[in-house]
Order: C-alpha cells, then sequence, then structure tokens
C-alpha cells in the first residue's frame, strides 16, 4: 500500500509539472496534453486521500488490534465522488476550463476538488488524533506533516494558482511518510537482530546444558557394560545431538524442517534410553517443504518431556510429533497426554515457559509463524505451530 501511495505521489507530480509546463500553449498537441494532465493531476490528487487512509489504518490496526475502520470507506467514497465531477466536468464545465491558449482557469465551482481534498484530510486527522497513541513518534511526525501541509497548500492554491502549492505538499508529505517506513524498518530490523542474537546466547546455555550431558554419559556408561552394540548406537546419537546444536547455534536463518525433526530424533533417543518404556514417541512427517528457525520443535518437545511426562502422575506417556499442509500453511503439531499446565501462566515470563515464549518470538520473526498452546491439567499439551506457505515454493 505504501508503494501504491508513493507511485501515486509521483504521477501526481509528473501531471502537475505537464499542466504546468504546456498552459498557455496554442497547439493542438499542448492542448490535448494539458486536458489530460490537469485532469490525472486532480485524480490522483484525489485517490492519495484513501491510500493514505489504507496505510494508516493498517499501522491502526497492527498497534492497536482494531479490525474494520470504516474512515478508509469514507475516503474511497470521496474519491469516487471526486472522480465522477472531473468525468463531468470534461464534458460540462463547471469547475475549470481552458481558454483558447489553452490556459486552465476556474469557473464558480472551481473551490469543489480543494473542497473534497480538505473534508477526507480532515476526517483523516481526526482518526489519526483519536488513535495517536498507536503510532510511534516517527509515524506521528509523518502523518501529521502529511495532513497539515496539504491543507496549507490547498489554502494558498484557493488564492494563487500557478505552482500546484496543494499538490506539491501532498508529494512533499508522501515522502515524509515514506522515509519514516524505512526509519521504522531500519529499527525493526536492529531490535529483531539483536533480539535474536540474545536469543542465540540463551540456547546456547540452554541445549548444552550439563545435566544432559551427564545423564546421557551415564546412559552411555550403563551400556557399555550391557551390550556394546547398543552402547555404540547410543554414542552415535549423543554424538548427533551435540553435533546438531552445534552447527544449529551458527545458523542466523531458519533450515530445512528435515534437520530440525533429526535433532529431535537424537534428543528423543536418548531420553527413551534413559527412562525405558515410560516414554513414547511417534512421529508422523507428511510435509517437509519449509523452514523453521532451530530448536523450533525442540524446545515443545522438550518441554512435553520435562513439565508433560516426567511425573509419577505419568504411566508410559506418548508425544506425537506431526508435519502437514493444510489451508496454505504448513502446520506442525506436537501433542503430550501429560499432566498439563494452566496456559495462562504463559503471561508471565518464569523459567518453565521462558522457551516456549521465545520460540513464538523467533518463528514470528523469522518465518510469520505462529504458535497456539492447547493445554489441560490431568490431560495434556497440544502446540500447534503454523507457518505460511512461501509462494514460489
Amino acid at each position: 500500500m505504501l508503494m501504491s501511495l508513493m507511485l501515486c505521489s509521483s504521477l501526481l507530480m509528473v501531471s502537475d509539472a505537464l499542466a504546468w509546463w504546456f498552459r498557455g500553449n496554442p497547439s493542438a498537441a499542448g492542448g490535448v496534453i494539458v486536458r489530460i494532465a490537469v485532469f490525472c493531476a486532480f485524480l490522483f490528487g484525489f485517490l492519495v486521500m484513501p491510500l493514505t487512509a489504507e496505510y494508516v489504518s493498517h499501522i491502526i490496526s497492527l498497534r492497536a488490534g482494531i479490525k474494520g475502520l470504516i474512515w478508509k470507506y469514507i475516503e474511497w467514497a470521496l474519491f469516487g465522488v471526486g472522480a465522477v465531477l472531473l468525468t463531468v466536468n470534461a464534458f460540462y464545465r463547471f469547475m475549470y476550463s481552458f481558454d483558447s491558449s489553452n490556459t486552465y482557469f476556474r469557473l464558480s465551482f472551481g473551490f469543489t476538488p480543494g473542497l473534497i481534498a480538505l473534508v477526507g484530510i480532515a476526517i483523516t486527522l481526526g482518526v489519526v488524533f483519536e488513535y495517536i497513541k498507536s503510532l510511534n513518534k516517527y509515524e506521528r511526525v509523518a502523518v501529521i506533516l502529511f495532513l497539515v501541509l496539504p491543507i496549507l497548500g490547498t489554502l494558498l492554491q484557493t488564492l494563487y494558482y500557478g505552482l500546484s502549492l496543494s499538490y506539491l505538499s501532498l508529494v512533499i508529505s508522501a515522502f515524509v511518510i515514506f522515509f519514516s517506513y524505512i526509519r521504522n524498518y531500519i529499527d525493526f530490523n536492529t531490535q529483531k537482530e539483536k533480539l535474536l542474537t540474545e536469543e542465540r546466547i540463551r540456547l546456547f546455555n540452554h541445549q548444552i546444558q550439563p545435566h544432559f550431558i551427564f545423564n546421557s554419559l551415564s546412559v552411555i556408561r550403563h551400556l557399555i557394560g550391557k551390550s556394546r552394540d547398543e552402547a555404540i548406537d547410543a554414542l552415535n546419537e549423543f554424538s548427533g545431538y551435540l553435533r546438531g546444536c552445534t552447527d544449529f547455534l551458527k545458523e542466523v536463518d531458519t533450515i530445512p524442517i528435515n534437520r530440525e525433526i533429526d535433532l529431535v530424533k537424537h534428543y528423543i533417543y536418548m531420553e527413551e534410553k534413559r527412562f525405558g518404556e515410560n516414554i513414547n514417541v511417534t512421529f508422523d512427517i507428511e510435509d517437509v517443504a519449509f523452514e523453521v528457525p532451530p530448536f523450533s520443535i525442540l524446545t515443545f518437545v522438550e518441554n512435553s518431556m520435562t513439565h508433560g511426562l516426567r511425573s509419577s502422575r505419568v504411566v508410559n506417556g506418548t508425544i506425537d510429533v506431526t508435519t502437514k499442509l493444510e489451508s496454505g500453511n504448513h502446520v506442525i503439531t506436537v501433542t503430550d497426554d501429560g499432566i498439563g499446565f494452566d496456559t495462562g501462566a504463559l503471561e508471565f515470563s518464569s523459567e518453565e515457559h521462558v522457551g516456549i515464549k521465545n520460540t513464538e518470538q523467533r518463528l514470528r520473526l523469522m518465518c510469520d509463524g505462529k504458535v497456539n498452546v492447547d493445554s489441560r491439567e490431568g490431560v495434556g499439551t497440544t502446540v500447534t505451530i503454523t507457518v505460511p506457505v512461501v509462494k514460489g515454493k
């Protein structure tokens, strides 16, 4: 929407420049060009209003969670009124016309375009002040300038016809909004990189944790005295887990889902050797044509294992891991029949659930993924990860 606004503003300036350049040109070609240019300048000037409303409405919806603001539809209605009046004026002159030298001049209703623009700007200004707290400081300055400058330009334009100050102010304001967006984009990426760097450090400390290493080594030592082949298998799985963790910690982007599933299987193997038949894990991997952030599935499997199944109240606990393509999304589910928990605790940054919140944040930042946690005490927990299908893949 922002690019549409910028394109519209650019076309507005081009049209106005052509109208200014060819005004007073008595040739037939000059007359055609100046008439088309003036018509397009008015049309694009009206179009800027609903495009701005769409963009600002999108920002407010994201920041304040408010959906369906009808204000943008009012702006589109004003654009429609302006377009109809321009079309009528092309056949029945009542707003503006041209003299024999193809010079533009206003008629009795020449104030109409400016009035429509002022009404649209005033409505937008009122909405912005209503939800101004939903905008950051750059957006506030940009949007207010976008609305105030055209008002001043339009007022000056009603007094003097020459260079179209109202159009010029619209274009300047559009570029102010564009640079505000660039600034926000830079700040967003800087903050995103900071959060992901902090999360990689946390993951390093969490995944290469001493107690899991010691427990795994104890399992291997026990198997050496029991079965040499089992001990070798366990050692291979354990080294695969450590190698996978080390490789993942070097990643700065998403990884193929198969690599994540392999790491989960290494982890599960060691836990099954440790707890025996008390834990059963099944995999139903139908969809593998997508990527996820490292440790995204492992985090929820670990949570099911640690907080769901390792309880004296759970006997022969089960964890089911599935992936499938559904309704244009890659869907991953991790389900256990453990003790469950109160999902309200996720709102707090407790040590027990910080991994879930951080993983949810990484999924959102790195692949626009969403996480839904459904848990009932005494029944179990189901975690559903939804990753949009990337077009072209």
